[in-house]
């Protein structure tokens, strides 16, 4: 949970301090601390991805990487999965609709010329 009075309080801070020092003066420091809590920041993020490398862990931009990689597999997957089950229904559907034939018996001796033949 956030504080919501926290940075209504620095707003007022800000403001009583621009009252007192000049809006210009009080802007302009709070504009430079802000630039160097980025740089910080940035300082910060740049040192824990360093040392998640060095200790063989990702980083987070590499989770997420994967992760997007992972949401394209699966839905690739859940596609294929479909046109298979679609495949196997056309399949079930043709071989009921077609007629069977009644088995010949194959006479000694002879070899069936087809594969198919021998099927029957």
């Amino acid at each position: 949970m956030t504080d919501d009075k926290a940075p209504r309080s620095i707003i007022g801070v800000f403001g009583e301090l621009a009252r007192v020092f000049g809006e210009e003066r009080v802007f302009g420091a709070a504009g430079q601390m802000l630039k160097t809590v980025a740089r910080t920041k940035a300082t910060v993020d740049d040192n824990v991805a360093a040392l998640l490398g060095l200790a063989n862990l990702p980083s987070r931009a590499e989770v997420d990487n994967l992760r997007r990689q992972l949401e394209v597999l699966q839905a690739t997957v859940s596609g294929l999965t479909r046109k298979i089950n679609l495949l196997i229904e056309e399949t079930t559907d043709k071989a009921a609709s077609r007629p069977r034939r009644a088995a010949r018996p194959v006479r000694p001796g002879r070899v069936p010329a087809t594969h198919e033949e021998d099927l029957d």
